[in-house]
């Protein structure tokens, strides 16, 4: 699904406490550390478990990716480190982990405490929650061009859990052998689509806007590949064109 704001490289407003921006091209390959900062804010709970197979941690409480955010930075200061940075790389704001209270406050406390007045301008602060935080991850991966994710089952049966964690592992495993383009081959390819798009203005894209420039440029290659086979004389059963202008999961 495209999101029109990020997609026009605009900022999604997220419940009223902050924005969320879709990065440049230019911002993901100057930052070193943008697939650390996207792993980080977008593991999902399955992604988890996962961990907890390929590392053969048992437990039935597998933490919440809120809960593995807030836990994993507060007993390692390098990944807080990450964390932090993270943020602010999306929402263009710096934020602070309140772990007593199992929260993310909107802006940097220490900034925040002197302008403190009375008790009152603390009911003005900006929390992400637990419950907000499932939206919030949705938020980044519609940034990124990648789908929103359903909510995980809470009351799934934990065998049912780890038997479907052993799957994922052995399909990522396959995976690896099937690697797509790079990024750098998919740039070059956007550049001789004949629509404007150069090395020169290529940087100051939103990098959604190249996945979906990307996806619906093949669709279209796709489409009139298979209508020049059919008037060519291919077989029409074999054959089954899809116009390229529709919604695309």
């Amino acid at each position: 699904m495209i999101n029109e704001k990020f997609f026009l490289g605009l900022p999604q407003e997220f419940h009223n406490k902050c924005k969320i921006y879709s990065p440049t091209i230019k911002e993901i390959i100057a930052n070193d550390n943008f697939t650390k900062f996207k792993a980080i804010l977008t593991i999902s709970q399955e992604e988890i478990e996962d961990d907890f197979v390929k590392n053969n941690i048992e437990s039935n409480e597998i933490p919440t990716p809120f809960e593995y955010l807030l836990a994993t930075s507060y007993h390692n200061k390098n990944f807080e480190r990450l964390a932090y940075a993270a943020f602010q790389f999306f929402i263009k704001e710096p934020v602070t982990f309140i772990y007593d209270q199992k929260k993310i406050l909107i802006g940097n406390l220490l900034d925040i405490i002197p302008k403190l007045k009375d008790v009152k301008d603390l009911k003005k602060l900006k929390y992400i929650t637990e419950d907000e935080y499932f939206d919030f991850q949705n938020q980044i991966r519609l940034s990124l061009g990648e789908n929103a994710i359903e909510p995980p089952n809470p009351d799934e049966d934990p065998r049912i859990k780890r038997i479907k964690a052993k799957a994922r592992y052995r399909d990522k495993i396959k995976a690896k052998k099937n690697l797509g383009i790079n990024l750098g081959t998919t740039l070059a390819s956007i550049c001789c689509m004949g629509i404007g798009i150069t090395p020169l203005n290529i940087g100051d894209l939103n990098y959604v806007m190249l996945h979906n420039l990307m996806s619906y440029y093949q669709e279209k290659e796709k489409y009139e590949l298979d209508m020049n086979a059919l008037m060519s004389g291919a077989d029409s059963k074999k054959i089954k064109p899809k116009y390229w202008i529709r919604n695309l999961e």
